[in-house]
């Protein structure tokens, strides 16, 4: 029986660097995190999502770049959305960004003398909300028999069969953020 790929091979492949670098990942979202707790923004009264009543979107984009690498600036500024107003779902969307969840969590729960599991939905930025296993994110559908699997070590990647969607899910569990992050770079690899 073949084993199960990782997160980081399906990212990477062979590429000995970028390997390296996913290695790292956990301790430079620690230092982001600590950046973003920090981070000035403001955003303008009005409806979700959040990112789109920021005061001066150019700036923030611009303090951000100049903090961590290019490539995680929008990163930063969702996170430091996230950190300042919370997260939460609006319209089955994050609060904060305004995306589908890009990430289900199946939390183990204790009903009585079994055990069971309980879905809530989770976007890159930090904010999570109650959902369904085995349902679309972005376009609802649901049962079993509505998405491909790909089974990887440390979850899955789900594809709706309706909507041709991308997502991960993951049993709760330490270094959630990273893992999370992780799937969402394996998703926009695929997504090319």
């Amino acid at each position: 029986m073949e084993s199960l790929k990782d997160l980081n091979g399906a990212i990477c492949g062979e590429d000995r660097q970028c390997l390296d670098e996913l290695e790292s990942l956990s301790q430079l979202l620690r230092e982001i995190d600590e950046i973003a707790r920090g981070f000035e923004l403001e955003a303008a009264e009005g409806p979700p999502p959040l990112i789109t009543n920021l005061a001066d979107v150019e700036r923030a984009k611009h303090a951000a770049a100049a903090r961590v690498p290019a490539n995680f600036a929008d990163y930063l500024i969702r996170r430091a959305l996230y950190f300042r107003y919370g997260g939460g779902e609006w319209n089955g969307r994050c609060k904060v960004c305004g995306a589908p969840a890009s990430l289900v969590v199946l939390a183990r729960e204790k009903t009585g003398i079994f055990e069971g599991y309980r879905a809530y939905a989770r976007c890159v930025c930090g904010s999570a909300w109650p959902f369904e296993a085995w349902k679309c994110p972005s376009c609802g559908a649901a049962g079993r028999e509505n998405f491909e699997v790909y089974a990887l070590k440390e979850g899955r990647l789900l594809r709706c069969a309706r909507c041709g969607y991308l997502f991960g899910e993951v049993e709760e569990g330490p270094d959630l953020q990273a893992i999370h992050v992780k799937f969402a770079l394996l998703i926009a690899k695929l997504r090319g």
